[in-house]
């Protein structure tokens, strides 16, 4: 398997073009762009599908990471979070 990010991403566009679903907002972006051509729109498709699932891809790990540490991070007896504030103890 290719562990390059941008092709991964890149192939995992060209998956959802052959499984004929695609993001409509993107589409009409990119036949605005090229010109109503569809040949060139698939390209240009292609190019903001791969950018908007690198971001969304960041977006799912840092929120993992974050996630993941705050389950591992250990609280200690004496710390209040401000959700603890309005309870009795």
């Amino acid at each position: 398997m290719n562990s390059d990010p941008s092709k991964i991403t890149e192939d995992m566009a060209w998956q959802e073009i052959r499984q004929g679903t695609y993001r409509v907002d993107l589409w009409e972006q990119a036949l605005r762009q090229s010109s109503h051509d569809t040949a060139m729109a698939r390209e240009t498709y292609i190019r903001l599908r791969t950018q908007t699932l690198r971001q969304d891809v960041g977006r799912l790990l840092a929120g993992h990471i974050r996630q993941a540490l705050a389950d591992d991070a250990p609280r200690r007896a004496d710390f209040k979070s401000a959700r603890d504030l309005g309870r009795q103890s």
